[in-house]
């Protein structure tokens, strides 16, 4: 039942973002963290993950980017902004986002990786995440410039 009930909320979600209803978006899933337990909304954030790595390898960044953030805004709403996934996941999210030319974002998200990591004492992973925000800070500042 709870692995039917993920489904029809990722098919949400899914059609939500394809829709571009990202107000929509917004809002299902602040009443996502409303409505469903802990457990429950770590496992939609886990197949969001999914959803968006399998996005990327389709080459379907901004949809990817997307399923990210709402990954990474349900799992700060649970209090999981601690946990060492949670780097990884904004990680992620610089990726897609440096992938679909939104540098910026792509910028924000590795530091904020990069702080992440350096406070789990991932000191490799930290100074990729670093090396690649001042990179994308740099491609975000020649588009700004246009």
């Amino acid at each position: 039942m709870k692995k039917l009930l993920l489904t029809i909320i990722l098919l949400a979600i899914n059609f939500s973002v394809k829709a571009g209803e990202s107000s929509y978006l917004n809002d299902d899933v602040s009443s996502l963290i409303g409505q469903y337990d802990n457990e429950t909304l770590a496992a939609i954030s886990n197949e969001l993950v999914k959803m968006a790595n399998e996005e990327e390898g389709m080459g379907e960044f901004d949809l990817a980017s997307t399923h990210y953030d709402r990954a990474i805004k349900i799992r700060e709403a649970i209090g999981m902004k601690t946990h060492k996934s949670f780097a990884s996941i904004q990680y992620l999210a610089s990726q897609a986002y440096s992938k679909a030319g939104n540098f910026c974002e792509a910028s924000l998200y590795a530091k904020k990786a990069s702080d992440a990591f350096r406070e789990h004492g991932i000191a490799k992973f930290e100074q990729k995440a670093e090396l690649e925000s001042k990179e994308f800070a740099k491609a975000c500042a020649v588009v700004a410039v246009r």
